[in-house]
């Protein structure tokens, strides 16, 4: 009966073997340089692609906006430029102007006729 007592002890402990604690193994001086190392190779990278993204993001954004002030520049140049042009025709219809204008090149200015009307009574 003893052994078999032993043999079921036995076979339990394989059933549900003990568990180890794990310890954490323990890093040398030289493996953690190394994480150092990766650490802030890693942030200076980070940091140097942060810089650089900004500072493209910002020649973008710069050139943009001065593309916006040419074009409103443009723009209020050619509004008036549209307006003299504007007066200028208008200043080109005057009746004086036009007869200015055809006796300067030789035109034949037109003469008014007179009519006569004469009303019988027949």
């Amino acid at each position: 009966m003893a052994n078999l007592f032993t043999n079921l002890t036995k076979w339990t402990k394989l059933a549900k073997p003990k568990r180890k604690k794990s310890r954490k193994k323990r890093l040398t001086k030289r493996q953690n340089e190394k994480r150092e190392n990766i650490k802030w190779t890693l942030m200076f990278v980070l940091t140097v692609g942060t810089i650089s993204l900004y500072l493209a993001a910002f020649i973008e954004i710069d050139k943009t906006q001065a593309s916006i002030d040419f074009n409103r520049q443009t723009l209020a140049q050619l509004d008036e430029d549209l307006t003299l042009k504007i007066n200028s025709v208008e200043k080109m219809k005057r009746a004086d102007v036009i007869s200015k204008k055809a006796k300067k090149i030789g035109l034949i200015a037109s003469k008014p006729e007179t009519l006569i009307v004469k009303i019988t009574n027949d």
